[in-house]
């Protein structure tokens, strides 16, 4: 017991001593604060794709023109005179993280408009400010999905594929005259965009969805065979019974099939559909269910008889295994792809993207 503790003792002190935390009475030396005239910040890209991480140092800039840094780690026995913990820093569309970066949101319409607004100041002293807007990129968006529907219960058909709605449009934005938004909308789920910097046209696949029929059951198992009964005791002692044979697996399920696609662009531009690559995709057939196992043979009977002994019986032959069941067929892919054209202020219905129509179309809808 006084081995562990000591142990345990060693390995908190070894975790304290590698923690870069500062604790919570850190603070910044009052006289050093009253010489900052200036916080700067420095970003490492002026463009970030949603989701990515804006990169991002601090400076604070004193009264007779020297720049002390604000730094991430922490040594308690030589403490930064600055330290990120010393700021706060706020955005509507990202996250500060303790390296000093910032995590954007990975929606794309929550900074369509604004950026990727960062606000920083420091807590003792919030006269001493800075703000900096990253633009959205739109380079980085992965552009391949699949969905599919729901597995079936033992030896049972797979569920349909979901229906896909994919409604395309080129609008603008405060950082692009031309801007290719794609909304997904899967089966009852709230739609989610792809966006393209639209004045360099994406090829012909660049957005690619599938729907896919969910996969076929298993089969239901074989139920295993009853063990043989025990011969009878005696001399002769009788012979154990056979054991049963085990049962068939059941067959496997079939896989359900795609669902429907529709694509829906503005009536004077039908040609963005070509944008898309829609697969309805059958879902695989389940796999037979596994054999039941056969019996075990009966114990054979007990050589006796009063005082008088001899041979005890033979143990029962086992029973022989079920077969497995057989696959469950493919299920069917679906119809080809819908297309639709529609008015172009009537395309999109989510009312998220109802800033970027308003701004697109000069609030006339």
């Amino acid at each position: 017991m006084q081995k562990n503790t000591l142990l345990l003792s060693v390995l908190l002190g070894v975790s304290a001593a590698c923690s870069n935390k500062p604790p919570p009475d850190y603070a910044p030396d009052p006289g050093l604060v009253g010489r900052i005239t200036e916080i700067r910040m420095h970003v490492a890209d002026g463009r970030v794709c949603p989701g990515n991480v804006i990169g991002a140092t601090y400076d604070a800039v004193l009264d007779d023109g020297a720049i002390i840094p604000f730094e991430t780690h922490y040594d308690e026995d030589y403490p930064p005179p600055l330290h990120v913990v010393f700021l706060n820093r706020h955005s509507p569309e990202a996250t500060p993280r303790n390296d000093g970066s910032w995590a954007t949101h990975n929606d794309p319409l929550v900074s369509v408009v604004n950026g990727f607004r960062l606000n920083v100041f420091m807590r003792a002293n919030p006269s001493l400010s800075v703000s900096h807007v990253v633009e959205p990129a739109y380079t980085c968006d992965r552009n391949a999905y699949s969905f599919h529907g729901q597995r079936g219960s033992r030896g049972q058909i797979g569920r349909p594929g979901p229906d896909i709605t994919v409604r395309l449009d080129v609008l603008s934005s405060p950082f692009y005259d031309e801007v290719l938004v794609a909304g997904v909308e899967v089966g009852e789920a709230p739609p989610f965009y792809v966006f393209a910097d639209a004045s360099y046209m994406p090829h012909a696949d660049w957005l690619i969805v599938e729907t896919l029929g969910g996969a076929g059951g298993m089969g239901v198992a074989g139920t295993k065979g009853a063990d043989g009964a025990k011969g009878t005791d005696g001399c002769p002692a009788g012979t154990g019974g056979a054991g049963g044979a085990g049962g068939n697996g059941g067959p496997g399920g079939a896989g359900g099939p795609g669902g429907h696609i529709t694509i829906m662009v503005p009536e004077e531009q039908p040609l963005l559909a070509g944008l898309v690559e829609a697969y309805s995709s059958a879902g695989p057939g389940g796999k037979g269910g596994p054999p039941g196992k056969g019996g075990a043979g009966g114990e054979g009977g007990q050589g006796i008889s009063g005082t008088r002994r001899c041979s005890n019986g033979a143990a029962g032959a086992a029973g022989a295994d079920g077969s497995a069941g057989v696959d469950g067929p493919d299920g069917q892919p679906g119809p080809r792809p819908q297309v639709l054209t529609v008015p172009g202020a009537q395309l999109f219905r989510d009312p998220r993207i109802g800033v970027l129509l308003d701004y697109h179309y000069g609030g006339e809808r």
